[in-house]
């Protein structure tokens, strides 16, 4: 435990009852050089597209270029606020911790390139770890935390944590290497919640020779909902000779909805698993497996490639998975809660196999893959050959699945193909983009966030002209683009694409200012009112003293004073209730009037009374 904060969270060991294991001897696996491939396309394994490049920061940016900055800037980040790390190796002093509620925040590389700016612990193996046991740690309220551009390893316990209380995470372009336990993980409060909405892609996972131990897993989301892990490519994640390492994906314990798709998972002991255990409560419920590439070659032992464990209706649906006799069922779906299970147009070398009481709709599979059918296999490019006839235009339709691993279109023939890859398709990636102009000028309105959900999500700042734009988009995608700025509306508020077939150029928008109303006037004040008591009118007097004496009132305020007039001269005057003076007044004739004051100057003069004074 760390200065307070909690140790690691649930989430040992899998109770799973049976390890095919084959022959444990183990090579270190050497990391695989890319190279061009004549033939289909240029492939290996990889993200299925490389990370496009985010757009510029939104809000407030904070630009860092030491390890004392960046600690710095943690300590003080605030809600819309970019942390921008300018390239280079930084060696942490203290494990990075946002702890409070925060929104809408940034840790970002400064550039493109995810290994040009690196995050480093003290080492897996190292015990004495002092206060940086983990790379990035998220608590206590964080909504919204993107972390791009980076490469974070050699960490004790894991890479990046997001602790119970952070919601909507999002990993983009980010390279994990060397995480003494899970690389990423999503972890649950005390009644099994966990950080819902998480997104990682884009991203490499691996180890440089093996794992310190078995426990170690790529992705571990615990109670969370919704997450989508694509594009990225899981790579060596083995444990020492002897052991069986956690799953790459991992999505358990109250966990429902997970997206995986068009990832790479090459010499992985585990591949992606949906739930893990026989539990009182559904450990997954209603996921979706696709698009996935899973190579592993014979001299790397492991287990299972897909595993849906009490997971009701989950779908897995055009993989391709190559275990090279390492395992002999490459997809497996068990226990009594796996219930409403689809297992479709997968592409195996090896059976699919319900068990312990499992049951679902397996249908056109083909499990006799060979490695003659892919490109390179040994490199995780496991795209079809010409030969693959087997899987060519032997799918079943799936409006689940209308591209591929790549996001091209399915079908390219008279029907989709078994498998990951659609052959021969060409690579389909398209625009949308568009211009905001201002209502009142027709000139375009710089500034406008504009933002894309749906198939993908990203942001995007209109320029001086008013122009945004947003590239590389899978064909066939949905998507939703919205702009906002403030103190302005926007015609039309959304603009929705359905099922992107082409470049969409004419996204415009116009917005208008919202002027503010003029305050309104201040309130007129109301004159107070005022009458004489005393003496009455008509009345004789004798002369002496005599009294006279006013009521006053103010309906909105207060009456500060009451002056007393003898014709035009001034008597006395009065501020406090009752209101009264001492007269002494000449015989004769007289006319007396009393004249209220109120708190804001006005005044009122009172019905006069005349008075004849007789001498005594």
């Amino acid at each position: 435990m760390v200065r307070g904060l909690p140790p690691r969270g649930p989430g040992g060991i899998l109770l799973l009852q049976h390890m095919h294991r084959a022959a444990w001897q183990f090579g270190l696996l050497a990391l695989i050089v890319m190279s061009q491939i004549t033939g289909e396309r240029e492939a290996g394994a990889g993200p299925a597209r490389p990370a496009p490049s985010l757009p510029a920061p939104v809000g407030a940016v904070v630009s860092v270029r030491t390890e004392a900055e960046l600690q710095s800037a943690i300590q003080a980040i605030a809600s819309d606020t970019t942390i921008l790390i300018s390239p280079g190796t930084y060696r942490l002093t203290r494990s990075l911790y946002i702890n409070r509620a925060v929104r809408n925040i940034t840790i970002r590389g400064g550039s493109d390139n995810a290994d040009d700016t690196a995050l480093i612990g003290p080492g897996m193996t190292q015990a004495n770890y002092g206060d940086v046991p983990y790379g990035i740690w998220t608590g206590g309220g964080v909504t919204g935390i993107t972390i791009a551009n980076l490469t974070i390893r050699d960490f004790y316990f894991h890479d990046v944590i997001f602790n119970a209380g952070t919601q909507a995470p999002h990993v983009y372009n980010v390279h994990l290497i060397d995480s003494g336990q899970q690389f990423i993980k999503s972890n649950p409060d005390a009644a099994g919640v966990g950080a819902s909405n998480g997104i990682v892609e884009y991203s490499t996972f691996e180890f440089t020779t093996t794992a310190r131990d078995d426990y170690p897993k790529g992705v571990d989301i615990h109670g969370a909902d919704s997450w989508i892990i694509r594009n990225n490519l899981f790579r060596n994640l083995v444990a020492p000779s002897g052991q069986l390492m956690g799953p790459a994906v991992l999505a358990w314990r109250g966990s429902s909805r997970t997206l995986v798709e068009g990832n790479t998972f090459l010499n992985c002991a585990r591949g992606i698993y949906f739930g893990g255990e026989d539990s009182p409560t559904t450990s997954h419920t209603a996921g979706i497996i696709r698009n996935n590439f899973i190579f592993r070659s014979s001299s790397q032992p492991g287990d299972v490639g897909i595993h849906v464990a009490d997971s009701p209706d989950t779908q897995v649906l055009n993989n391709t998975v190559v275990l090279s006799g390492t395992y002999s069922m490459p997809i497996e779906y068990r226990f009594t809660g796996s219930t409403g299970v689809i297992i479709t147009n997968n592409l195996t070398d090896g059976a699919i196999a319900a068990r312990d009481g499992a049951t679902g709709s397996v249908t056109n599979n083909v499990t006799s893959a060979v490695a003659s059918m892919f490109v390179d296999p040994g490199s995780g490019n496991l795209h079809l050959n010409a030969s693959a006839m087997a899987a060519i235009d032997r799918g079943a339709p799936l409006a689940q699945v209308t591209t591929d691993w790549d996001g091209e279109l399915r079908p390219q023939g008279p029907a989709s193909d078994v498998g990951a890859d659609e052959f021969g398709a060409t690579a389909q990636a398209f625009s949308i983009s568009g211009r905001v102009t201002d209502s009142s000028t027709g000139g375009g309105l710089a500034g406008v966030a504009m933002s894309l959900s749906g198939s993908r999500s990203a942001t995007a700042v209109t320029d001086g002209a008013g122009v945004y734009r947003f590239t590389s988009l899978p064909a066939g995608g949905d998507f939703d683009v919205t702009p906002s700025l403030a103190s302005y509306v926007f015609q039309p508020t959304l603009l929705s694409y359905r099922s992107l077939a082409g470049n969409e150029t004419a996204a415009g928008f116009v917005g208008t200012r919202q002027v503010a109303p003029p305050p309104p006037p201040p309130p007129t004040n109301a004159a107070p009112t005022v009458w004489l008591t005393a003496p009455a009118n008509g009345s004789t007097l004798t002369s002496g003293k005599i009294t006279v004496s006013a009521v006053a009132a103010d309906a909105d305020g207060t009456v500060t004073a009451v002056r007393f007039y003898d014709g035009s001269t001034l008597i006395d005057t009065d501020s406090r209730t009752p209101y009264a003076i001492t007269w002494r007044a000449a015989v004769g004739a007289h006319t007396l009037t009393a004249v209220a004051v109120d708190n804001s100057g006005q005044t009122t003069t009172s019905a006069p009374v005349s008075v004849t004074v007789v001498r005594r």
